[in-house]
Formats: C-alpha cells, sequence, structure tokens
C-alpha cells in the first residue's frame, strides 16, 4: 500500500525543473519504495530522507506511537494537501502528507515540538499549530459576542479542561499567557475588537499558517518586552556601579557565557544563526525574538541580552 503513495510522488517529482534536484528526488523516493515494499499491511509511519550532499541520502521509517497513531487518527485535524494513490476513489481512507526541502524541516518541527497558539473561531476554541489544530470547546450556539463573555470564556479555559496537547512528542496541554491566546475570523464585532485588552489578539483570518504567524509576531513582540525589560534592569546596575548580572551587544560576552555555563537565560536576534544553535545543542534557556527590530532597545543593543546565573566580570574569561 505504502508503495502506491510513494511512487505517484515520485511521478510528480518529474515537475521539477532543476536536473540535480530532480535527481535527488528519484534517489529519495526509489529508497523510499524499497523500504516500503517491506512494510507488511497498513500502519502510520513517520518517513524521512536525509541527503548526504554528495548526491544521495539514506531513508528512515518510524513508527508511530500510541498517542502519536490516536491524533493522526482523529485526536486532531492534520492540515493540508492529503495524498492518495492516483486510481483511489472517494471511499478510499488512507492517506500520506510529503514535504521536501525546508518546508520538511519546518514541519517536523511542528509536528514534534512547536508551541500551540489557542484561538477562538466560530465554531469553538482551537489548540493548534501550523499543521495540525483540535477542537477543545465547541459552541452550542454562538461564539460569545461581548469582551465581558470573552473574558468569562478565558477564565474556563484550562490545561487538559478543556485545553488539550496536540503535540507527538509529550502530553502537555498549553496554558494561556500574555501572547498566545486570539480570536480569529469575521465574526467579531468591530466594536469589540477595538475595545480588546492587550492579552486577547484579533486576526481576521481563518488560514492556519496566517494564524500561525499571527501568533509568532504576537510572540516576539512579547519576548521583545521581555528583552527590554533585561536591558533596562542591566542600566540600572551599571548606574549604580554594581556588576551586572544581566549584559548586552557583545556576542564575544554571551559566547564567554555560554561555553563557561554561565548563561541563564538568553534573548537573541532571529539573524544570530551561529550562536542560536550553539545555545540549542547547550540546551541554554533561549529566547529567538524574529521580525524588524530597528528602533528598538534591543536592536540598538545588538540584537542579544542575556542574564547570569550570579554576577560576573565576562571580560576574565
Amino acid at each position: 500500500m505504502y508503495v502506491l503513495f510513494v511512487e505517484g510522488l515520485k511521478a510528480d517529482s518529474k515537475k521539477v525543473s532543476s536536473h540535480k534536484r530532480r535527481e535527488l528526488y528519484w534517489d529519495a523516493y526509489g529508497k523510499m519504495s524499497s523500504k516500503c515494499a517491506a512494510i507488511d499491511g497498513a500502519g502510520h509511519v513517520l518517513m524521512t530522507y536525509k541527503a548526504d550532499g554528495e548526491g544521495g541520502g539514506t531513508v528512515e521509517i518510524v513508527d508511530l506511537t500510541k498517542r502519536q497513531r490516536g491524533l493522526v487518527g482523529g485526536g486532531c485535524e492534520i492540515m493540508g494537501r492529503k495524498i492518495k494513490p492516483p486510481e483511489a476513489d472517494a471511499t478510499y481512507k488512507f492517506w500520506c502528507m510529503a514535504w521536501s526541502e525546508r518546508s520538511a524541516k519546518e514541519a517536523w518541527d511542528d509536528l514534534m515540538s512547536d508551541e500551540p497558539c489557542v484561538y477562538v473561531a466560530a465554531e469553538g476554541v482551537f489548540c493548534a499549530t501550523r499543521h495540525k489544530r483540535v477542537l477543545c470547546k465547541g459552541f452550542s450556539s454562538s461564539p460569545p459576542k461581548t469582551t465581558k463573555d470573552i473574558e468569562a470564556l478565558i477564565a474556563d479555559l484550562k490545561p487538559d479542561n478543556p485545553l488539550r496537547s496536540i503535540s507527538f512528542a509529550g502530553n502537555n496541554a498549553p496554558s494561556l499567557n500574555p501572547y498566545n491566546f486570539f480570536l480569529a475570523g469575521s465574526w467579531v464585532p468591530a466594536a469589540v475588537v477595538a475595545a480588546l485588552p492587550a492579552y486577547i489578539g484579533h486576526v481576521a483570518s481563518t488560514s492556519s499558517l496566517e494564524l500561525y504567524s499571527y501568533f509568532q509576531t504576537r510572540k516576539s513582540l512579547q519576548l521583545l518586552r521581555e528583552a527590554e525589560q533585561l536591558i533596562a534592569q542591566m542600566l540600572v546596575d551599571v548606574s549604580k556601579g554594581l556588576t551586572p548580572i544581566i549584559s548586552a551587544s557583545s556576542m564575544k560576552e554571551a559566547a564567554a557565557a555560554r561555553k563557561n555555563s554561565l548563561m541563564k537565560k538568553v534573548y537573541a536576534h532571529e539573524s544570530k544563526t551561529k550562536f542560536i544553535e550553539s545555545a540549542r545543542a547547550d540546551e541554554v534557556d533561549l529566547h529567538v525574538i524574529s521580525g524588524n527590530i530597528d528602533g528598538t532597545k534591543f536592536g540598538e543593543y545588538g540584537g542579544i541580552v542575556f542574564e547570569l546565573f550570579y554576577r560576573a566580570d565576562l571580560s576574565v574569561f
């Protein structure tokens, strides 16, 4: 059964314009097809192809866990184009989804670990990422139409009651915070939108990609506020002649703090790619701020600020 899906994707790859990329796709789908031929019966799997940089690559098949099978089988809605073999009719129940190149890494992170947002649509309350969502609470009649009603709804949204985890790794239901809750769609009266407090956002779109992009923007703005609070604390310490427990603007000091396990928490702009990779590898408490930071205090101080576990002169490291 799996071979039918892969052969269909292989046929589609003929549309790739670059000969080199087309050869890589054919290598990937050829190896996937061989792996699939050895699978007995139906099941739920993740299949990855990792290019080796020399025109080839390796395929790995990972069986979904019981929890993951439950999510795919109806525990949550997987968003996107569901691919079926060309000869399948309307009653055919099996499907697959495929991502390639940069979108493959994005989809993997989304399924496994990306932070969910919580939004209210006309149908009810959802927990969602780009590629998956679950209806946590439906509305028997209509969604809340006043700020008071929305705030009453918020008071009832707790982890596991009714908010649900949709992560493929772990089972931690989200809690509401200053940036992850918003209203989605055109059902919200304009007067209500105008009166919403800052911790309740609103976006007119109902596209899963646009909803998650809006969530990421809200999150980045919140992280920017937190980063600038640290900078303000650093400036107070400097004015008092203290060795700061907060440091900003120097990548050399940031590297020294990370390498010597002194870094408690760090906010870094997405442009600091090498530092971000190293901090993630060291499991530092890292917060990545995206978007334009021109004209902000965070941007003025170089797009990085971090807190130490204790006061230390980093120039001696």
